[in-house]
């Protein structure tokens, strides 16, 4: 059986975004743009979250300088991918289609997005019927 990916909690996230946003970043750097961010957290707590993350291989420290640098070793888009997915298989029994249609449902479309999720459905229609003629 497969092992499943590490999940990440939102405290997690917060700190990969700084690393994100700086590329790289010593415990006491990444608890000031928390604290700018409005997080009251103490520099331990920081650097738990850091040592949680590397733990789960997220994220590498640099040990050769007096303060570790952490960077994340998983890109902002990844984290989205494990997200949207572990959403549908936990609120939408493995449907995307049944999040999708509740997004555009409960969060209005400007005219620009709407045309292009018009654009990506037109694209995946015309898309089938090569598929099903490629299977037979």
């Amino acid at each position: 059986m497969a092992k499943r990916p590490p999940t990440i909690p939102d405290s997690e996230l917060d700190v990969l975004k700084v690393l994100w946003e700086r590329g790289h970043a010593t415990v006491r750097e990444a608890l000031e743009m928390l604290r700018a961010a409005g997080r009251d957290w103490s520099y331990a707590t920081v650097a738990t979250l850091l040592d949680r993350l590397e733990g789960k291989g997220l994220v590498s420290s640099d040990r050769r300088e007096l303060a570790f640098v952490y960077r994340s070793t998983i890109t902002d888009q990844e984290v989205r991918q494990r997200r949207v997915s572990s959403l549908v298989d936990k609120l939408y029994e493995g449907e995307p289609s049944l999040l999708v249609l509740h997004l555009l449902k409960s969060h209005p479309l400007n005219a620009g997005q709407a045309k292009e999720v018009r654009a990506v459905l037109d694209s995946m229609l015309s898309e089938a019927p090569k598929k099903r003629e490629k299977n037979s």
